[in-house]
């Protein structure tokens, strides 16, 4: 069985690949970066340390090679022989690639007329459509039906964290990428084709419909926790995730966060809220996991997109009222998130910078959508209290009250 991974960075070396190899398939990767390309080719194998408790343990992940996504007849007829297709690129690459897909779409026609799926590992909602959209205007009219029936376009909840890797492991083996032992794989069950397909041998897959639920789950919970962490870790001075959710005073803010994440996306999606909450739990042991060395500064990275209307912490905050609760602990991950000044990231700078000078009520406005006098002024209130430096106690009587009068 032959696997392409487009994409040879974290997430598709160090989560997808390995799916891939532990399941019997050969893997060809895809990528511009031309030293990484030539490394695998020539080992042809590469490890994994996974943390296990209180050390890294070494899994190797075997059967696989690459190609330049610089050679497009190469990429083109790579993808049209693969029995299965993923991509892990970052949305804004997807643009850029759509055509050559949609050219080994028309090869792949022409010579076997095999269907095709695409797992889409993008952190995005919507990825399948968004990715469907930009492939098919690529797609001539003589191929148009092919695509429709035989193409399948599948949304991937990324679950994995893969941090950078140790300089240690890098010397040793320059491919070696750093990951956590969480392993499962959710995917869209309505997004393969041809239609009642059968899924994919692929370990960890866990095919489901409505997908919604899931995806959901990853940015509203997860990834609304990680970034929230992250700013408020950022006002005390920390550098690393496994810090912030080591701290009390962090903690308490970023468990009442998820809660209230947790119980408006159970309600939302008339799922178990037990089921929900137990993700909750093993998502706070996963934060604690001292050797993922996580950095703030990769994880709060561009707040302009991290604070917009629909992605994680403010799609959280909208999801909550939207179902009746008080986002207030959400909130204060949205003030802090004003505060980010990283200067090394233009997006931080100028979304803070433009805070600083025109006021959280316009600045939120601009970068979040939020204009409702209420989730201003609750927003605004912990905002004041970051720049003031109030003490914890002063945030926790001011969480109190807004649950109490809310």
């Amino acid at each position: 069985m032959k696997a392409v991974m487009y994409g040879a960075g974290n997430i598709g070396r160090g989560f997808i690949a390995e799916r891939f190899y532990l399941s019997g398939y050969h893997t060809t990767f895809i990528d511009v970066n031309e030293d990484v390309v030539n490394a695998l080719n020539e080992a042809g194998k590469y490890p994994i340390y996974v943390t296990r408790g209180t050390e890294y343990v070494p899994a190797w992940v075997e059967n696989v090679d690459a190609v330049s996504g610089r050679n497009e007849a190469t990429v083109v007829k790579t993808i049209a022989d693969a029995d299965i297709l993923a991509t892990a690129l970052g949305v804004n690459v997807l643009p850029f690639v759509a055509p050559l897909i949609a050219k080994a779409i028309s090869a792949r026609k022409a010579s076997s007329g095999r269907a095709l799926n695409i797992l889409i590992c993008e952190n995005m909602i919507g990825s399948n459509e968004y990715l469907r959209g930009l492939v098919e205007p690529h797609i001539p009219a003589q191929d148009k039906a092919f695509f429709e029936e035989n193409i399948g376009f599948v949304c991937v909840s990324v679950g994995r964290t893969v941090p950078p890797t140790p300089e240690e492991f890098k010397q040793k083996y320059p491919l070696a990428v750093c990951a956590e032992p969480y392993n499962e794989l959710p995917v869209d069950a309505a997004g393969f084709r041809p239609v009642n397909c059968d899924m994919p041998p692929i370990k960890g897959l866990v095919p489901f419909s409505p997908f919604a639920f899931f995806i959901e789950r990853k940015l509203l919970i997860h990834n609304m926790g990680h970034a929230l962490m992250t700013y408020v870790a950022y006002q005390k001075g920390y550098n690393y995730i496994f810090e912030a959710a080591c701290d009390g005073e962090i903690k308490y803010i970023l468990t009442r966060a998820l809660l209230e994440s947790a119980r408006a996306l159970a309600r939302r999606h008339g799922a178990p809220l037990d089921d929900t909450m137990q993700f909750v739990e093993d998502l706070m042991v996963r934060f604690e996991n001292k050797l993922l060395v996580d950095s703030l500064d990769r994880v709060g990275r561009d707040p302009k997109r991290k604070l917009s209307a629909t992605d994680r912490l403010v799609g959280a905050f909208n999801m909550v009222r939207e179902q009746g609760g008080v986002p207030a602990h959400i909130a204060v991950g949205i003030a802090a998130g004003y505060l980010f000044d990283l200067e090394s990231d233009a997006a931080a700078a100028e979304i803070s910078a433009y805070t600083a000078a025109n006021g959280i009520e316009k600045a939120l406005e601009k970068y979040s959508g939020i204009t409702a006098e209420a989730d201003v002024a609750m927003i605004k209130t912990f905002y004041d209290l970051f720049r003031a430096k109030a003490p914890f106690s002063t945030f926790v009587e001011t969480l109190a009250t807004l649950k109490d009068t809310h």
